[in-house]
């Protein structure tokens, strides 16, 4: 089955009310906001130091290399974000800026093509010698990705040859030959970046390379193990080693891994590369592997928000149904990396059912860790918040009440701004014969001669329509899992259609043809599987893709006094002063337990009151202040 591709970001335009805003928050704000704070001008924040490491290992300034071994990392994805805006939108200003960064770049690379400010400033004898904690392979990847990002989107080939030259530099270091090593990062990133290089250049070293870090992994004697006889090897992190070989999933190789376990962000980065490489090289056991590595995660260890990661102990995945509301991780890398996996799991197996889940991360976790002015951002998505606790409670430490300004490890603020950017890879993708329309966004595509455009308030509002022109073609249009599609016309006029493998397939000779789907839209409880007992009893709240949660502000504090009925009768309420005007705020009439004395245990049950109940996105949740939230409810 031929793989779908994306449409390239410049065949994609996306408007609306909703998506307009954050393509306009993150091109006027977000942009500039993240590159003062590489450059630490942001008051009151946390230093970054990442262009200044740039610097010195440039020879431009003196000193000394400052933050995490994977800094560089926060430049790179600020370089990607960048851009997909250009592709979608030139601006002279953006481009200038984003290429004197990469001539500071280039500044920095040794003569030998290597690139990392940290080993080149502060261990400069001892490159690829801690690929468990080094990240330099890891760092590597995303300048790949971003000097790929960067060629398509000006023609400009000068961030693209100072990857070429990093990723022939490890070329010349990695691999089965005996003068190589035998190694592979401790950090999963570069062998999906070497996928996306291969395609650009068609070099097939770099694919054999991707191929090579999968393969390799998780053989025994375990690479990790053997490095650390290295005399000149430095531990970088302490305590890593006591997270065991799960954490960077190379306690066993790739394709006999069928539960997701340890880190989850390099997980999912990995799982992402190995169903690249599964559809490029016909790999079926790369493929079952990824088939059932989805199912663990989408079927036991993903919470109703598309948040992955059950703990902070290593930031990882923990056992089946572990999904507790309030020591949660969630990271947004997490999601943002599970949205890369799905997005590849489609293109290989056609099923629109890894969109839907793609969609749930983005309309929930990956939207809610970005504040709506743009210059506040959250790493941990919690389902449950209560800001006393939080202060008191050390086991909540890693768990903030409202969003930051920048992070010691700020791995979370770049992502998610690359992904609006690149939105339209996900929106969108194409065959030889088919044009697929996987997530509702208002704009148009240009798929040579095939042309879309679509009007919609999609994921407010219920209905899409579509004008299709270009001749002859299967316009295959997502029937959403959380908002399915109850009618559908075409010119007009009421049709019959069916679902197949998740999407309404229409082959039509399109000339101008108009198509109207209506969306099933109304609010809903969703249970959990009594296997999630901290769940039992209480219930979610969904409207389409998103899911709503109770704040203090809008209702009182104790959340978890509130109980549902079960024949909730959900209306739309006002938008209160803070959130954006076309928000859907939900109220419903509810009940609250109260005490009836202050004893703190006492024979007299609390009274039950009825009171109102009012719900907003959850996405939107912290932007209003210190409060406290919860997702799941009592019923």
């Amino acid at each position: 089955m031929k793989r779908i591709e994306p449409l390239p970001l410049k065949n994609v335009q996306i408007t609306g009310s909703f998506w307009e805003q954050y393509f306009k928050l993150v091109r006027e704000k977000v942009l500039p906001y993240q590159w003062e704070a590489l450059n630490d001008r942001i008051p009151d924040a946390a230093l970054s130091h990442c262009i200044k490491n740039f610097e010195i290992a440039a020879g431009r300034r003196q000193g000394d290399y400052y933050g995490m071994v994977f800094q560089d990392s926060d430049l790179y994805k600020w370089l990607e974000s960048v851009s997909y805006s250009l592709e979608t939108k030139p601006d002279s200003t953006l481009e200038s800026l984003a290429d004197s960064a990469i001539e500071l770049i280039g500044a920095a690379q040794r003569p030998d093509g290597y690139v990392n400010t940290y080993f080149t400033i502060k261990e400069p004898n001892a490159r690829f010698t801690n690929l468990q904690q080094g990240h330099e392979l890891y760092c590597a990847g995303h300048m790949i990705e971003a000097a790929v990002a960067y060629e398509s989107a000006t023609g400009k080939r000068r961030f693209l040859n100072i990857a070429i030259r990093f990723a022939d530099c490890i070329d010349n270091t990695f691999g089965p030959e005996d003068e190589k090593l035998h190694g592979y990062p401790g950090h999963q990133e570069i062998e999906l970046a070497l996928v996306k290089l291969y395609k650009k250049t068609a070099e097939k070293r770099y694919l054999k390379l991707a191929e090579y870090f999968i393969k390799e992994r998780g053989k025994s004697p375990n690479y990790f193990e053997i490095e650390k006889k290295d005399p000149r090897y430095v531990e970088i992190f302490h305590g890593m080693n006591d997270l065991g070989r799960t954490y960077s999933q190379s306690h066993k190789p790739p394709v006999e891994q069928r539960v997701a376990i340890g880190h989850a962000v390099r997980a999912v980065y990995m799982y992402s590369a190995m169903a690249d490489l599964a559809a490029e090289l016909d790999d079926e056991e790369l493929r079952t592997a990824c088939d059932a590595l989805y199912d663990d995660i989408t079927k036991r260890q993903m919470y109703i928000t598309g948040a992955i990661g059950a703990t902070s102990h290593g930031e990882s995945f923990t056992s089946a149904y572990n999904l507790p509301n309030d020591l949660i991780y969630g990271e947004t890398c997490a999601s943002v990396g599970l949205m890369m996996f799905c997005r590849r799991m489609n293109a290989m197996e056609h099923s629109a059912s890894y969109i839907d889940t793609m969609e749930r991360a983005l309309y929930n976790t990956v939207l809610a860790g970005i504040s709506i002015n743009g210059t506040e951002f959250f790493y941990v998505n919690p389902l449950e918040v209560d800001p006393k606790r939080i202060l008191s409670d050390p086991n909540l430490s890693h768990v903030k009440p409202v969003r930051q300004k920048w992070f010691d490890c700020s791995c979370c603020p770049t992502n998610i701004a690359r992904t609006i950017m690149g939105l339209g890879g996900y929106a969108y993708g194409t065959t030889d014969d088919s044009l697929y329309v996987n997530l509702y966004c208002q704009g148009s595509a240009k798929d040579g001669e095939r042309n879309l455009s679509i009007i919609t308030g999609y994921p407010y509002k219920d209905t899409a329509e579509i004008t299709a022109s270009g001749g002859k073609f299967k316009l295959c249009l997502r029937n959403p899992e959380n908002s399915p599609v109850i009618s559908l016309e075409l010119n007009g006029k009421k049709q019959d259609f069916k679902t197949e493998n998740g999407y309404i397939v229409l082959k039509e000779e399109w000339n101008n043809d108009r198509i109207k789907l209506t969306f099933h839209m109304a609010p809903h409880l969703i249970y959990c599987t009594t296997e999630l007992q901290n769940n039992i009893g209480k219930a979610a709240i969904m409207r389409g893709p998103i899911v709503y949660c109770m704040e203090e502000v809008d209702n009182s504090r104790l959340l978890g006094a509130y109980i549902l009925p079960k024949d909730i009768k959900f209306s739309e309420s006002s938008v209160p002063d803070g959130l954006p005007e076309e928000t859907i705020v939900l109220e419903a009439a509810a009940f609250k337990y109260n005490n009836v004395g202050e004893d703190l245990y006492t024979t007299v049950p609390p009274i039950k009151e009825q009171t109102t109940a009012k719900l907003i996105p959850y996405f939107l949740w912290a932007n209003r202040g210190e409060n406290e939230m919860r997702v799941f409810l009592a019923t």
